[in-house]
């Protein structure tokens, strides 16, 4: 189903991740909760302790289709990989859940004093801050290099399938055995026979999902390799001569 989502959002023209739009929503509503809260301890003024209030009410309503967006994208651009920037923003997504709910119940208190609001309001903005590092990790070690023409298939099927992992033609679970210097890559009858059937060196299944072909046709996979080739391996790769390799 969340495929099929992609699918369709892709012929309409979107071919982004659903996530990233939906973070300004709960993040902005928080910074704007700070600031009232800011407001409140300056002047006094119980418009500003209930304009921080509402705003931390948005953040609470707007933090669910943000996290349901973010576990499509990682589903369906990660495969699901348990990485440590996704572990990260799901921790820190559940503590933010636990605080803005806090917030709420502990602002619905009869005279409570303005210091407590304002440490949980600070609480809550080191946490956004905190999902946006991670977001940003996920993001900017995802960018991948300007290529041909010719190439930009591949290129799409690896920013939408591989880069999670393999950013820049690295290897986000094994740094020191990136994609760019695999052994698969020697020729594309190697490198697809990997990608149906991956395993680790010893013949353990690892935490990279198998390929099937509908997952990733001929065709994809075709490109996929030329683009690897071509685009992330060419200046990194000499002659036949590749290190060990062990892919996710």
């Amino acid at each position: 189903m969340i495929d099929r989502l992609y699918e369709l959002l892709g012929k309409m023209g979107y071919i982004h991740p659903l996530h990233p739009p939906f973070t300004h929503g709960p993040i902005g509503a928080v910074i704007v909760a700070f600031c009232f809260g800011l407001g409140m301890l300056l002047w006094r003024r119980q418009n500003f302790f209930q304009s921080a209030y509402y705003a931390v009410a948005i953040a609470l309503v707007l933090l669910f289709p943000t996290v349901l967006a973010g576990i499509m994208d990682w589903q369906y651009y990660y495969s699901g990989a348990w990485i440590f920037p996704i572990q990260m923003k799901i921790a820190l997504a559940t503590l933010l859940l636990i605080l803005l709910s806090i917030t709420l119940i502990v602002g619905r208190i009869p005279n409570v004093h303005p210091s407590i609001m304002m440490l949980l309001l600070m609480l809550c903005l080191f946490n956004v801050l905190g999902l946006g590092y991670f977001g940003g990790q996920l993001v900017y070690e995802g960018r991948t290099p300007s290529v041909s023409e010719a190439l930009l298939p591949g290129r799409h099927v690896f920013v939408s399938r591989c880069s999670g992992c393999h950013a820049n033609g690295g290897n986000i679970l094994y740094p020191n055995l990136p994609l760019r210097t695999a052994p698969q890559l020697a020729s594309y009858e190697e490198f697809i026979a990997f990608v149906r059937d991956p395993k680790l060196p010893n013949g353990s299944i690892g935490p990279m999902p198998v390929f099937t072909q509908h997952d990733l046709s001929d065709q994809q996979a075709r490109a996929l390799y030329e683009y690897i080739i071509n685009g992330l391996a060419k200046s990194t790769r000499s002659g036949n001569q590749y290190p060990s390799f062990q892919n996710e």
